[in-house]
């Protein structure tokens, strides 16, 4: 009976870890199927690392110029160049030449190779990040009471396996959205160069016309002239401040998408004789990339109804819940056609149906000619 008991309670122990492994490698799995930032994926990866293994420390390291592991921290705000070992001499850069697990329970090697409680680790398992049969970098665990196990080798090399899938695909997007936002502020730039050069051009011209009418005794054409500089003085501030929103508002990364849109409500359509009213409902923040694109599309809404719709009033609508993110924007304009503004290029579609796709979002506009317009994104989360 006893030695049967013990077969149950192995099996039941066996079961318990596979289970637990099972949960691990799914959490994961969701991870992938996310925009996680690499932060979140990090912190993750080491949490399921130190409790399906039962280590006190734990440590993820990323290749650098081939002779150097750095440290990925969880931290946002960390220096990059902390905690950054050789390849050469350190048991993970052994796991990283290699490719294979290495397991020391009597160790000796360096303190930074891992996070743990302790100045000293007592024991370390570190096994190496390969995506497509290239190393990218290691994953260590260390400190477990009793040292590690040839079946934590196993268990933390699952969780490695898809750990690495998952911070590539984050490094990933982390460097086309960095290039996005290069590639858009330097249009940007372009732009507000242009709308400044032009504006001080046409207010240059106008001032020495009116100078000159006033030396001539021609007060009517001085006043005319005047008037002209005014108002163009007032639509190159209008161009310019359209621009400068197009950047990216400190407050979206700060408080999120629906405070962005109300101080660009309040900034810009306001101020240009617009009624404007806003609902939102159930806010909350979502993944900065996603806040970024939507803010986008309401941006360039928001310019056509300013530039093109002749309106008197705009609403913005923002509904947030569990599954998805729903913005909508109407105007009581003049309308246009759809499709005959998207075959031309016009209104900015084309850009918005690209910032739609790229966040899995349905993009609706309804309008025609004499009956308004309103835009319907809906992103899932």
């Amino acid at each position: 009976m006893t030695n049967e008991a013990d077969t149950n309670d192995r099996l039941h122990d066996e079961t318990r870890q596979r289970l637990a492994e099972s949960q691990s490698l799914q959490q994961m799995t969701a991870a992938l199927l996310h925009r996680l930032s690499l932060e979140e994926v990090f912190e993750i990866v080491r949490r399921e690392a130190r409790q399906l293994t039962g280590a006190a420390g734990d440590g993820i390291y990323l290749l650098e110029e081939e002779t150097w592991l750095r440290e990925a921290s969880d931290d946002a705000h960390a220096d990059p160049r902390a905690k950054r070992i050789p390849v050469a001499g350190t048991y993970t850069g052994q796991a990283v030449r290699s490719g294979k697990p290495m397991l020391v329970n009597d160790y000796a090697g360096t303190a930074v190779e891992a996070r743990a409680p302790t100045l000293t680790p007592t024991s370390l398992l570190t096994v190496p990040l390969l995506v497509e049969g290239t190393v990218i970098g290691a994953l260590n665990v260390a400190n477990k009471p009793g040292g590690f196990t040839e079946d934590d080798v196993r268990v933390l090399q699952h969780l490695a396996d898809v750990a690495a899938i998952a911070i590539e695909n984050a490094r990933l997007r982390h460097r086309a959205e960095r290039m996005a936002i290069v590639e858009e502020r330097q249009w940007l730039a372009r732009e507000l160069h242009d709308s400044v050069t032009q504006a001080l051009y046409s207010v240059t011209l106008y001032a020495e016309a009116a100078r000159m009418a006033l030396a001539a005794g021609k007060q009517d054409v001085a006043t005319e002239n005047l008037r002209e500089l005014q108002m163009m003085a007032r639509e190159a501030l209008f161009d310019i401040r359209l621009l400068i929103f197009e950047l990216h508002p400190p407050i979206l990364e700060g408080q999120g998408l629906a405070p962005a849109l109300q101080i660009r409500l309040a900034s810009v359509e306001s101020r240009a004789g617009l009624k404007t009213e806003m609902h939102v409902d159930g806010a909350r923040r979502l993944p900065l990339p996603i806040e970024e694109d939507l803010y986008r599309i309401a941006l360039e809404a928001l310019n056509n109804v300013v530039k093109h719709a002749r309106a008197q009033h705009v609403a913005v609508n923002l509904q947030f819940d569990d599954q998805r993110v729903c913005l909508e924007i109407s105007d009581d304009g003049t309308g246009y056609d759809p499709a005959t503004a998207r075959e031309g290029g016009g209104m900015g579609l084309n850009g918005m149906e690209e910032r739609a796709q790229r966040i899995n979002a349905k993009l609706e506009i309804r309008s025609a000619p004499g009956s308004g317009t309103t835009l319907k994104v809906e992103a899932p989360l």
